[in-house]
């Protein structure tokens, strides 16, 4: 059975200060996965205005149809670099991807420089699609839409890693406020956007390069850091 198309809020110029002035949409809750650890507390996303707006586009009392959606993406200029989902996840409820819609996006982005973040399961000790989740991200970094796979910790990103389908990036443990290195000696680079002035996504895209090696690391933020900044501390702690 074929998950229905989410509603999406498109963007063309986004106001948040880290981000950069570039296009940037927001999909519903529904979207994104149990296997979020940040689901139920710790999410960025669910505080201040952003919160409200995702709230209101979870409600769909914000946002477009599917096509509607895909035409804007189709309507950015060749090389325009944009983020999906500043909130919510791949289209597709809870913890499957829809291939085929996660296809539909790759293709409209074609020319383009899209990239977003997914916690959609991917690891054999999850439960879920696991395997052809793998499938539709690989083959979506693969074909230009950089899809990156979203660590809980340092120890989980070596995990993800592990599989060689996506970059990745984590949150980090409180302490952590320098470039570091993962359990299994992987290179984890703080957001520049976090560390430098005058530094956003829209001039850094190191998010948006699928071919990259370094782990990008971000230090917990937001209203909801500190239960952020526990997970991954537990992840940290976890063994192997």
């Amino acid at each position: 059975m074929k998950s229905a198309p989410p509603l999406v809020h498109f963007t063309l110029k986004s106001a948040n200060v880290k981000t950069g002035a570039m296009p940037v949409t927001t999909s519903g809750a529904s979207t994104c996965p149990d296997s979020c650890p940040l689901k139920s507390r710790g999410c960025y996303a669910k505080g201040g205005p952003l919160g409200m707006h995702w709230q209101k586009v979870s409600a769909a009392d914000r946002g477009m149809i599917w096509e509607k959606f895909l035409g804007q993406i189709e309507a950015l200029p060749s090389g325009q670099i944009w983020r999906h989902n500043q909130a919510g996840d791949l289209p597709g409820e809870n913890d499957a991807i829809a291939p085929n819609l996660l296809s539909q996006l790759v293709r409209a982005n074609s020319g383009r420089h899209g990239f977003t973040y997914t916690h959609k399961p991917v690891l054999d000790s999850q439960s879920g699609p696991v395997q052809k989740n793998r499938k539709a991200i690989a083959r979506a970094n693969q074909l230009g839409f950089t899809v990156n796979l979203s660590a809980n910790g340092l120890r989980h990103a070596d995990e993800l890693a592990a599989l060689k389908i996506a970059p990745v990036v984590t949150i980090l443990p409180p302490e952590i406020k320098s470039n570091t290195t993962t359990p299994e000696g992987r290179k984890v680079v703080i957001c520049p956007a976090q560390t430098r002035q005058n530094v956003t996504c829209a001039t850094c895209r190191l998010c948006s390069r699928a071919d990259r090696s370094a782990i990008i690391g971000f230090m917990p933020h937001g209203s909801a850091r500190r239960a952020a900044g526990n997970v991954a501390e537990k992840d940290t702690e976890r063994v192997g």
